[in-house]
């Protein structure tokens, strides 16, 4: 449901006769400019941007933006004259004041109206001021500033309305706040903590991946710097019931803030605009939050918890593929599993549950959130689009294979965007201790259960006997997997390099007279290879897991490989394997020739590491997942 699209036509009528009734000539306003070159704005496909550009907020304005009233409260004096001029240099603005401030004032009489409802941040309400706009100056976007913080100024006000008409691609956006500095620290917005059951300041965390000045939509928000669109005003619906749970401006807000999101109005933090503050209070977790944040509905007819696996692709892909397998796995456990993707049944696997297939994010954001189910993003560009599915149906999940600022490592806004992404109204579950500490740097906890292998598809084979001089790996050239410390290492040993086979789908990854590249071999392919290698080496910068690695240890094979973070849980250096650093190739070569001659420490790693997987088959680990959303539900 969308908000109704602002009235263009009438914006420009109704901006000259607010002045014209303020005695103002709306010709004094019309300024003369050169065209401004438009900036880069960094839109993802879920509908995730960055900053809008002020250039585009400045044409937005000379052609289309609305009149404003804006809600001054708290200590308003002559001191704020200069403020006031400035705003209505810029902008057709009628202001209310408290009416003691009225005779303090030494503007224009006709700029404002002085309110008796109108006092300070803890006496004024929400609901005598939206009464007197219907009734006077209906069609006005709606800016409410505590005079006793920072005053926003002319840009920062023309930001956040233009943010509030323009960032949302399907036009629901109805209310703007901008981020808090309170005692030198940052704040972004607030999220509300599933776990905890109270809302939460967002902004400051370490690492900083510039996450904080991404905009985010929000379920709270402080009066101080908010703006409210014409037609978000007109829309939500605000019981007098609210009335008896708020006691200040602020809860007011808040209260508004959650009502609009019931009537399919969004409410956005939008940091690029910064107001200092002396205290930062924390709207509280009413009942009424309460029943509409944590009472939710997640079963079928027939009362079987219903799960929805959201993804972006059905690619070959060894996260995706883990997806599959959970999703199977729990349909036999007799949860009620669906799959929704940006791309049809995958031709590379064999998958049980018919997958559904939308056009682009935003189709498939409209029909899921009328679904009653827990529903699962499982990379981060589809957790703003499960976000947004379940503010008010189901249960959101993030489903952490990793944390995907590794993919962008010179992509800053993209780094941005992905630790932006990750929010406390998931329940979170990830696969390793690293991953899970990576998410709880930026505040969110998780619950750890790892990645698991098919005991049916990776065995040791009796028939096969390993070959004696053979080196096993995966033959990709994604940076993460790091295959060129793979290569040189091998190329180092000269004429005494053991023949070299590699699987995947780049056969020319790496090409010479004792390489043997197996083209998209299935499982049972793959476990051969497995149990015909003397040693199976994985290089990887950085893994979310390493699942190449416990299937290769499932089929007895002797493991080599780097720290690559996610298989810190199970890979243990000289135990089940040989860990090696990333960055060098010698003691690869080393740890190479050291294997491939030492028979007996072939067999001790083997041993180990079949001891290794029997904890992470998936009938077990599917088991432990199975406990996890029947706990989320």
């Amino acid at each position: 449901m969308s908000v109704v699209g602002k009235p263009k036509r009438l914006a420009k009528k109704v901006a000259r006769r607010m002045l014209e009734r303020a005695g103002i000539d709306p010709s004094a306003l019309r300024v003369r400019h050169e065209p401004v070159p438009a900036e880069p704005t960094h839109r993802y496909a879920n509908g995730l941007s960055s900053e809008l550009p002020l250039s585009a907020a400045e044409l937005w304005k000379r052609h289309t933006s609305m009149p404003l009233v804006v809600i001054v409260y708290g200590g308003v004096g002559a001191g704020h004259d200069a403020w006031f001029r400035e705003l209505r240099a810029e902008f057709p603005v009628h202001f209310l004041v408290p009416a003691a401030s009225a005779e303090s004032l030494s503007v224009p009489a006709e700029w404002f109206t002085p309110c008796g409802f109108v006092q300070d941040a803890a006496r004024t309400r929400l609901e005598p001021v939206l009464r007197w706009v219907h009734q006077h100056w209906r069609r006005c976007d709606l800016l409410f500033v505590d005079a006793d913080q920072s005053l926003p100024r002319a840009q920062d006000l023309l930001r956040l309305q233009h943010a509030a008409h323009a960032y949302d691609v399907d036009d629901e956006t109805g209310i703007v706040t901008p981020g808090h500095r309170v005692d030198g620290g940052f704040h972004a917005g607030f999220d509300y903590d599933r776990r905890r059951g109270a809302f939460v300041s967002v902004g400051g965390a370490a690492p900083d991946y510039g996450q904080d000045s991404m905009p985010r939509f929000v379920l709270t928000a402080l009066a101080h710097g908010t703006l409210v669109r014409a037609d978000a005003v007109d829309r939500v619906l605000r019981p007098s019931s609210d009335g008896e749970l708020a006691t200040t401006l602020d809860e007011d807000i808040s209260l508004f803030v959650g009502r609009a999101w019931h009537q399919g109005v969004r409410t956005l933090s939008y940091p690029t605009v910064v107001l200092a503050r002396h205290d930062l209070p924390v709207p509280p977790v009413t009942p009424w939050h309460t029943a509409w944040l944590t009472d939710r509905r997640v079963t079928n007819a027939e009362g079987a918890r219903r799960i929805i696996f959201v993804l972006n692709a059905t690619s070959i892909s060894g996260g995706i593929r883990v997806v599959f397998e959970e999703a199977e796995g729990l349909a036999v456990r007799g949860f009620d599993v669906e799959i929704w993707s940006l791309q049809g049944q995958p031709d590379w696997t064999d998958l049980a549950i018919p997958v559904t297939t939308f056009r682009s994010y935003f189709d498939m954001l409209v029909a899921l959130r009328k679904e009653e189910a827990i529903k699962v993003a499982t990379w981060w560009e589809t957790q703003q689009v499960v976000w947004l599915a379940s503010v008010t149906t189901g249960i959101p999940v993030s489903f952490a294979q990793e944390f995907e600022a590794w993919f962008y490592p010179t992509q800053p806004v993209s780094r941005a965007a992905v630790a932006s992404s990750a929010r406390r109204e998931f329940d979170t579950l990830t696969t390793g201790s690293y991953q899970a500490a990576e998410l709880g740097a930026l505040g969110i906890d998780s619950t750890i259960v790892p990645v698991g292998y098919d005991p049916r598809l990776f065995f040791p084979l009796d028939r096969v006997e390993r070959k004696e001089g053979t080196l096993l790996a995966v033959g990709r050239s994604f940076f993460q997997k790091n295959f060129r410390l793979t290569a040189e290492a091998w190329r180092s040993l000269g004429d005494d390099r053991p023949e070299l086979v590699l699987f995947g789908y780049e056969p020319d990854i790496l090409v010479d007279e004792r390489v043997n590249y197996e083209m998209r071999p299935s499982h049972r392919r793959v476990n051969e290879l497995y149990n015909e290698a003397s040693a199976f080496v994985l290089t990887s910068l950085h893994e979310g897991f390493g699942l190449p690695l416990i299937e290769a240890m499932a089929a007895g094979c002797p493991v080599i490989t780097t720290d690559s973070h996610g298989n810190r849980d199970f890979c243990v250096d000289g135990v089940n394997c040989i860990v090696v650093p990333s960055d060098d190739p010698q003691p690869l070569a080393e740890a190479i020739t050291r294997l491939l001659g030492d028979q007996e420490l072939r067999a001790r790693l083997s041993a180990a590491g079949l001891r290794t997987a029997e904890d992470y088959a998936w009938p077990v680990v599917l088991d432990r997942i199975a406990e996890y959303y029947a706990g989320v539900a």
